[in-house]
């Protein structure tokens, strides 16, 4: 049985606690050390030389998880030491078994009643065990203290599931000063949203998913609105090349894009499609501008447009597979004319980027035009011209879904974990990709390898989810060999086909 990747929210994991409890069959205190002897090997995987730990357990299940984590590691000759914090208040019936069984092997317990009763050593890694994943009100009192006391400490802290303070998804309301600032954070069976948004990243550190064996059949039943693309789904997503395939087959594309200035947009994008297996490319540029992408990109076909200096309009595009609209195009007023009467005439798969996308933001109107054959690649603040401020990360997320619905249209917001909304409102996360990344030319290069699958005939849903994951795996090859800063967009452009290669084998 195979499930798409999905991300719950708190109360639904809860509820796949429950059914895995109930139909596995297996009790909650083995569920328990279930995960945490997967939290512990993962613990073990990433710190190798056994030293000193201080677990800061809490009175709730995470708590529990703290002292079976803690039994773990002394069983592999750490030297653990469990920090109890507020030692008054009643344990969950879980924890109290745990922090019984710790007791019964002789461990180290000191109770922490104010935050001045929390001294770690020095180098003791810190494991973060105070609250879980269910919280929906931000900390206040001693435990705040606390949290603000580590967060000062040079030690390394690691959270259990998720760092203490952090809510799932939504921290608008959250105290930030009282939210663990953890390097690792070890979380089960799934990603929480709030760990994809940049808001959140000083708090969860380098995060990793360790399969607890939830019940396959209560994921595939639960529905959500979130999920995330990895490299072993668009495996699965990409069509195999046919053997007596011909230029034809793989589809035929037309880029409409540069002007005067800006035609290394144009041969950026161009040479991303011809790098993404496109049959055909025509590329539509000003006449004055042909010669530069003749030179750069010789196995493309060119276009001329009538004016000298920009794009004002083309005829015929039925002969096309896909079009896409945007980079470098510039604003110019028969710009905007030419890709209002475009977007009027011409109903295949559409990519629309940069400069379309800031036309349309001054010109709303032609948000109408959009359909359920559009794609749309803002970056944050081409998504705000379109669709207004957000308050914070979350609430982009908000807008950028309900964007996706009222506009019938696929939207990519580029970034970290790029989120992908469809015409339905569902977000898909992309696990793909690296900060070096960040340099002009890296969207163009995506406007080209999105033209290219879309050209070959993939259903739109398909394109959007398997081109940007492999956009951000070119980047991925490329931090490899060069490092984050040694990224360029015409270095990610050549490296797609080292990303297909990757994803083909």
């Amino acid at each position: 049985m195979e499930t798409l990747n999905k991300i719950f929210k708190a109360a639904s994991v809860k509820m796949l606690d429950e059914y895995t409890i109930e139909y596995e069959p297996v009790s909650p205190l083995d569920l328990m050390w279930r995960a945490a002897m997967v939290w512990t090997r993962k613990f073990l995987d990433v710190f190798r030389i056994p030293a000193e730990v201080a677990v800061v357990a809490g009175n709730g299940n995470n708590g529990g998880d703290g002292y079976c984590i803690a039994c773990l590691l002394a069983e592999h000759d750490w030297n653990v030491t469990v920090f109890r914090l507020m030692p008054d208040s009643t344990q969950s019936v879980d924890c109290k078994v745990n922090y019984q069984r710790w007791l019964d092997m002789g461990g180290q317990i000191v109770d922490v009643r104010q935050a001045d009763d929390f001294v770690p050593g020095k180098q003791a890694v810190i494991v973060d065990a105070i609250l879980g994943s269910g919280i929906n009100r931000k900390v206040e009192g001693v435990m705040g203290e606390v949290i603000r006391l580590i967060n000062c400490l040079a030690n390394q802290v690691v959270a259990v599931d998720i760092p203490s303070g952090l809510m799932g998804e939504d921290n608008t309301l959250n105290d930030r000063e009282n939210i663990i600032k953890a390097d690792y954070t070890f979380t089960f069976q799934f990603p929480k949203l709030a760990f994809l948004l940049p808001e959140n990243a000083e708090y969860v550190g380098e995060w990793h998913v360790v399969d607890i064996h939830l019940d396959v059949r209560a994921i595939v039943n639960t529905e959500t609105c979130w999920y995330y693309t990895d490299k072993e789904e668009v495996k699965k997503l990409l069509p195999v090349p046919l053997k007596f395939a011909h230029k034809g087959l793989n589809g035929c594309g037309l880029l409409v894009a540069g002007r005067r200035g800006m035609m290394g947009a144009a041969v950026l994008a161009a040479k991303a499609a011809l790098r993404s297996g496109i049959g055909l490319l025509y590329c539509h540029v000003p006449k004055q501008e042909g010669g530069i992408l003749q030179m750069s990109v010789p196995e493309a076909i060119l276009d001329f447009d009538s004016s000298e200096e920009g794009f004002s309009f083309i005829s015929g595009c039925g002969r096309f597979d896909a079009v896409a609209v945007g980079p470098g195009l510039g604003q110019s007023p028969e710009t905007c004319a030419g890709l209002r009467r475009l977007l009027k005439e011409w109903r295949g798969v559409t990519v629309l980027d940069a400069d379309a996308l800031n036309l349309m933001s001054e010109h709303p109107e032609m948000l109408d035009l959009l359909h359920e054959k559009c794609i749309l690649t803002p970056h944050p603040k081409e998504f705000e011209r379109l669709a207004g401020k957000s308050e914070n990360d979350f609430d982009r997320l908000k807008k950028l879904s309900i964007f996706a619905c009222q506009y019938h249209t696929y939207v990519v917001l580029k970034g970290a974990y790029s989120a992908i909304a469809t015409p339905q409102g569902k977000l898909f996360f992309n696990m793909s990709g690296n900060p070096g990344m960040a340099k002009g030319g890296a969207g163009d290069v995506l406007t080209g390898v999105l033209l290219a699958l879309a050209a070959c005939g993939m259903e739109v849903f398909d394109v959007v989810r398997c081109g940007v994951f492999a956009h951000g795996l070119a980047g991925d090859i490329l931090a490899r060999q060069y490092g984050y800063r040694g990224i360029s967009a015409g270095m990610l452009a050549e490296a797609m086909s080292e990303a297909w290669k990757e994803l083909e084998n």
